[in-house]
């Protein structure tokens, strides 16, 4: 389903003589990601509110993005406040894990309203934050529906763009990459790229990959 559509299938149903507000947008997140939906609806004449995790990251996105989306410090209070009358709501967190605690609840989800969208653009291990989405959809599927809500969850979005997708991860990986170089050939320090060391001595060392290592050996216990 196009996103423009999905702008647009609420609101509209009664008063047709009357002008439509525009649709309420949540981003939850303010990564690359979360900028680019917040951008697209944006663009769309929606009013976007992203959804930050820090000060700093708020105040990043009011200045890049002027008066087209307002910003917010992500809360439990604010997502009560906020949710009940967004038209879409789109997660774009970094990272969604096993253990991850439940950042949109059942309890949450039942307070928007019907006809209301949820989009999991992070479709993370297990439940995660957005649990009420459930498991990975493939493209093409439709919307899951939960206490009238729809929800789309797809963890391939880059491949329906893949070469903006490709040129994108490249631009975003080449400077690693030269920083990974001079750790690995130079013995040069960088507590960044020591950060996504994944195995060393043969011990897996990555934390996320060693909790979901841990999570499959009991599975299969």
């Amino acid at each position: 389903m196009p996103f423009a559509d999905l702008l647009s299938r609420t609101r509209c149903a009664a008063g047709r003589r009357r002008r439509c507000p525009p649709p309420k947008v949540v981003v939850i997140g303010s990564g690359n990601v979360g900028m680019a939906a917040a951008d697209t609806a944006a663009g769309l004449g929606a009013d976007v509110l992203v959804l930050c995790r820090t000060a700093n990251g708020r105040d990043q996105v009011l200045c890049r993005t002027g008066n087209k989306c307002r910003a917010e410090i992500n809360s439990p209070e604010r997502l009560a406040q906020e949710l009940p009358d967004a038209d879409v709501l789109i997660g774009a967190i970094l990272v969604s894990t096993f253990s991850t605690p439940a950042m949109v609840t059942p309890e949450l989800v039942r307070t928007m309203r019907r006809g209301s969208v949820v989009v999991d653009a992070t479709a993370g291990y297990g439940p995660g934050y957005l649990p009420s989405a459930g498991p990975v959809q493939q493209p093409g599927e439709p919307p899951r529906e939960v206490v009238g809500v729809l929800h789309v969850k797809i963890d391939v979005l880059p491949s329906v763009v893949p070469v903006t997708s490709s040129r994108a991860y490249t631009a975003a990986a080449m400077p690693y990459l030269v920083r990974l170089a001079e750790r690995v050939l130079r013995d040069n320090p960088d507590p960044v790229i020591d950060t996504a060391l994944i195995v060393s001595e043969g011990q897996v060392r990555h934390p996320v990959l060693a909790e979901h290592l841990g999570y499959y050996d009991s599975v299969a216990g």
